[in-house]
């Protein structure tokens, strides 16, 4: 299949194609006697699995990773799940740190309504030790 059919039936741009390529996120394609790249259908799993990845916060160097890991083929399931754990693990904590820093906000907003002169002191540290983080 060519870069075109591809790139429509992926729902992505020939260049972001072109661009996984040139980081090393597919396998280099066959070419045809004219020289245009020829894809197997496999990669159109493997665009998907690339483009819900970044979607999801993978970047590309932990993708490549996997996909090295793999042989270039579809990651197995084990792996698969080790990494998507250890991304909830990395957005539980995004979660902490953003909550924390809302409460803190409003800490301000209730120091400013109540005109107290200073602000209060923002120690993420012993906020987190107080929330047993």
């Amino acid at each position: 299949m060519r870069i075109g059919e591809l790139a429509r039936r992926a729902g992505m741009s020939a260049s972001r194609i072109r661009f996984y390529e040139a980081r090393g996120l597919l396998p280099e394609p066959e070419r045809s006697d004219n020289g245009y790249r020829d894809y197997p259908e496999s990669i159109l799993a493997m665009l998907r699995l690339i483009d819900d990845s970044t979607k999801l916060g993978f970047s590309l160097s932990e993708i490549r990773a996997a996909l090295t890991r793999a042989g270039g083929k579809h990651p197995p399931k084990d792996q698969i799940l080790s990494a998507l754990y250890a991304k909830l693990r990395d957005v539980d904590r995004h979660l902490a740190d953003v909550t924390l820093r809302r409460e803190q906000v409003l800490g301000w907003i209730d120091d400013v309504i109540n005109e107290r002169p200073y602000p209060r002191e923002m120690d993420q540290d012993n906020a987190l030790r107080k929330k047993g983080a």
